[in-house]
């Protein structure tokens, strides 16, 4: 529950934005009661990816053990009379999950993952006042309060129509019965006036009828003048009611405009997203004001109908209305459903898209929703969404001319399992389709027309292409489309560096609006160097949950370094602020080669990355400033100068992409100065890992994390990092007769002379023809050969070693022989009882042969 209950500490505002954000399918009390069995499910992990294999079998793993907790709290506090009414609350949600649910987890689990994700940037915004300026934010509130004020004010209006439009229903009415008795009267006076013409003598020889003819005449006329009177008032009643409903369609088309933006600006957050910069999912909250302008439409649309159904129904002929009464409703109409049809085709949207660097032959997964929910109840029709995969030169055609049938029919390759139905979810009000299983089986690359056209495969874009329809008033067909984020499609695994850059280049620098994919050529460094950290931040996050206070990004230096990376040593002379507006192109970026080198920038810079990303010991090394990583071979020196002997840092390796390469300064026949390794890759730490491979070599003591800071013992530094294996302390064979072996990394024999300095005592230096290995220090605290220590430490040294229970195994004979000491000038390896060191396994040792003090790594 910690981190609810940090998100409870926040204070009134924050706890506000907190209930805002839970939704029916995932309410407050379930969060609360359940918050530490919620907290400590790893809802971000890989499994949960949707294109992973067992994705809905873990997905539904945790929906079933999510209903067991919530059914456990239930029967737990419901003893307690003030928690009773939650107790049921909790047990009809439990029900309803099953219900909802148990068939579809991933659509629960999305809803739990953004509640989680929200909840950690209210945490991020409050703790970092940096991440958001305040002035931004409270503006981006006060027009979402505008927003919904507008709705609020168009309920108020429409519902004032629909009174005005009921009291004119009743006018109708009331005016058709008066028109009955008007024809009654008609009649009557037609009648009396045949009979008189056809005997004109009838009025002479009977006077009353002379009266009679009087009263039918009076009563005709006064009931055809007030039939005029009160169709008059309908007529300007209906008028009036039309005006109000043409301001409410201009308000509308104001709002839906507010709402178009903010679904751009949702898009925009995506492609952010996927470069790894944290963002404000506010999809939910789109998504009810949609459902609201789908309701006003609607309603209005209605009302509209209903209005010009009480024109037609005005029955007196003695009334004519002018043209232009006559062409008010229909054109009212016309805007109504003008408006309607372009809020559904706005609101069916892309909610998680595809890879966007796509392998042939590989299974995918995509989702669309529509954000008007079951509004207008397009679920009752079971449309079918279809995905086709279509080129760039496609996607902008299909834009210009959206209602060309013959550009929606075109397609760029093949997709399997491309069809499915959209279903409507009540917990969660999602009208959505879920593809779990696409593969793209082929590919059909643009033909290229000109010489001009250079660009390679991997700088091809595509975009896969949702299609589906919807009918309105059983007679009008809609068709709806959506494009996904550009997609690169690739063949082979080498080329999905490249298909990265294109990606990265698109999705930070493409304009919103702009033509499908078209994207500036050219950019500021500063701004790249930006989109450069988040995605080394995105990359270096222990989980998706895109919590920022989990991974390290790049610090200035390390921009500054990449710069320098980029340009050429010539920027380290210039002020920051000049090196941020200087010009990168593409081209630059990854067409060109380094100064030097066989590979791009973005090649570089990708393979470091990505051993960081995918070496979990690697990613904690970086994340806990272990890894000096970005900076030049002549700044490690520079660096290392100042350092006591035995120091050392890891470093990226300037010369091969995905390598770690080791500095470190020492005394080698009478001379001190700064040596290299040759770097090593992701192969070399499949085999053994850089913190192991650090413990085996005995010239490295001193780790620095920092130039202003002084170096640590490698042992305190990289102990957690340390691979702890039974070869170390076994003595005996295994249970199968075979001896153990280990692999242990070597240096060259003229590095065996040791000079280690011991930063707390810098006079004290000893030299030794072969010093302790490393291999055998298992204290936390271990010190450099030639550590000065007294009685008492020796003693807090055994003290150590004893505590650890890898030690069970092994006699004092051992762990005495393994303390460090400090030995008397005439010490001799000849001294050495070697019955202490006596191994029941063998080590393999891996020379560094490449080894080049000179190297350029």
């Amino acid at each position: 529950m910690a981190q609810l209950n940090q998100v409870y500490n926040l204070g009134p505002e924050y706890n506000q934005r907190l209930l805002q954000s839970f939704l029916p399918s995932f309410p407050l009390e379930v969060r609360h009661y359940c918050s530490q069995w919620i907290e400590d499910q790893d809802w971000f992990g890989a499994e949960l990816n949707p294109n992973h294999p067992s994705c809905d079998t873990f997905a539904s793993r945790l929906v079933n053990l999510l209903v067991e907790q919530i059914q456990l709290q239930s029967e737990q506090i419901k003893t307690n009379s003030e928690h009773y009414p939650f107790a049921v609350a909790l047990q009809r949600f439990a029900e309803t999950t099953k219900r909802e649910f148990v068939s579809r987890p991933m659509d629960l689990v999305r809803v739990i993952q953004n509640h989680l994700m929200n909840e950690k940037l209210l945490l991020e915004r409050a703790n970092n006042p940096q991440l958001q300026d305040q002035t931004m934010q409270t503006q981006d509130e006060d027009a979402m309060q505008k927003i919904q004020q507008s709705f609020d004010s168009l309920k108020s209006e429409l519902q004032e129509q629909n009174n005005n439009v009921d009291e004119l229903q009743q006018f109708q009415e009331v005016c058709n019965i008066q028109i009955q008795h008007y024809h009654q009267k008609k009649n009557q006076w037609d009648k009396f006036m045949q009979v008189v013409n056809q005997q004109p003598d009838l009025l002479v020889q009977h006077p009353d009828y002379e009266g009679k003819q009087r009263q039918l005449k009076a009563e005709y006329q006064s009931l055809c003048s007030q039939i005029l009177s009160q169709q008059n008032r309908i007529r300007t009643t209906r008028l009036d009611i039309s005006a109000k409903q043409h301001s409410v369609l201009e308000k509308m088309d104001v709002v839906e405009k507010v709402v178009e933006k903010e679904l751009a600006n949702w898009r925009g957050k995506q492609k952010q997203k996927s470069i790894g910069i944290l963002v404000d999912d506010n999809l939910d909250q789109i998504q009810q004001w949609c459902e609201q302008l789908a309701s006003l439409l609607w309603i209005c649309r209605q009302t509209i109908i209903k209005v010009d159904g009480i024109r037609k129904g005005m029955s007196l002929t003695a009334l004519k209305e002018g043209e232009q009464t006559k062409d008010f409703h229909p054109m009212l109409l016309d805007l109504v459903n003008e408006l309607l049809q372009k809020l559904i085709k706005s609101t069916f949207v892309v909610i998680e898209q595809p890879p966007q660097v796509l392998k042939t032959q590989t299974k995918f997964a995509a989702s669309v929703r529509l954000l008007i929910g079951g509004k207008l109840n397009f679920h009752m029709q079971s449309p079918k969404v279809n995905a086709t995969i279509i080129n760039e030169k496609q996607a902008a055609l299909l834009s210009q001319e959206p209602q060309d049938m013959r550009m929606r029919a075109q397609r760029s390759g093949d997709i399997l399992n491309n069809v499915m139905a959209m279903e409507y979810h009540t917990g969660t009000h999602m009208f959505a389709a879920n593809f779990r299983n696409m593969q793209l089986k082929k590919i059909n690359r643009p033909v290229k027309t000109s010489r001009n056209e250079s660009h390679a495969v991997t700088e091809e874009k595509f975009s896969v292409l949702f299609q589906t329809s919807f009918t309105i008033d059983t007679d009008k067909r809609l068709d709806v489309f959506t494009f996904s984020l550009p997609v690169v499609v690739i063949v082979h695994g080498n080329q999905e560096p490249d298909a990265a850059a294109t990606i990265l280049w698109d999705n930070a620098f493409a304009l919103l609006d702009c033509k499908p994919f078209v994207v500036t050529e050219q950019v500021k460094w500063g701004q790249l160097a930006e989109y450069l950290n988040q995605d080394f931040l995105a990359k270096m996050m222990k989980d998706k949950s895109r919590d920022q206070s989990r991974g390290r990004g790049l610090s200035a230096d390390e921009k500054l370094y990449l710069a320098e990376k980029l340009y050429g040593g010539d920027v380290y002379t210039q002020d920051v602020a000049k090196i941020n507006e200087l010009t990168v192109t593409w081209n630059k970026f990854n067409k060109d080669n380094l100064r030097g080198k066989d590979f791009t920038f973005w090649q570089w810079y990708y393979s470091a990355s990505k051993l960081l990303k995918e070496d979990k010991l690697l990613k904690q090394m970086w994340n806990s400033r272990w890894l000096m990583g970005f900076i030049g071979k002549e700044k490690a020196q520079s660096i290392l100068q100042n350092k006591p002997r035995g120091s050392f840092l890891a470093r990226f390796s300037e010369s091969k992409q995905g390598g770690i390469t080791i500095a470190w300064i020492q005394e080698v026949e009478g001379q001190l100065r700064v040596y290299h390794l040759a770097a090593w890759t992701a192969a070399d730490f499949k085999q053994r890992s850089l913190a192991d491979r650090i413990r085996d070599l005995p010239n490295l003591w001193f780790l620095c994390q920092d130039m202003n800071m002084e170096p640590v013992p490698k042992d305190q530094a990289l102990q957690t990092f340390y691979t702890i294996t039974e070869t170390r302390v076994k003595q005996e064979p295994g249970a199968d007769g075979y001896v153990i072996s280990d692999l242990k990394c070597h240096l060259p024999d003229r590095f065996d002379q040791l000079h280690i300095d011991d930063p707390r005592s810098p006079q004290s230096t000893h030299s030794y023809a072969e010093p302790p290995s490393p291999a055998f220090s298992i204290s936390s605290n271990s010190q450099p050969p030639n550590s000065v220590f007294s009685e008492a430490g020796a003693f807090d040294e055994v003290g150590s070693v004893l505590g650890n229970p890898l030690m069970d195994n092994m006699d004092m004979g051992d762990i005495v022989g393994e303390m460090p000491f400090s030995p008397p000038t005439d010490f001799s390896i000849d001294d050495i009882d070697m019955n202490l060191f006596d191994m029941s396994h063998a080590t393999y040792q891996e020379s560094v042969s490449s080894f080049d003090p000179e190297s350029t790594n």
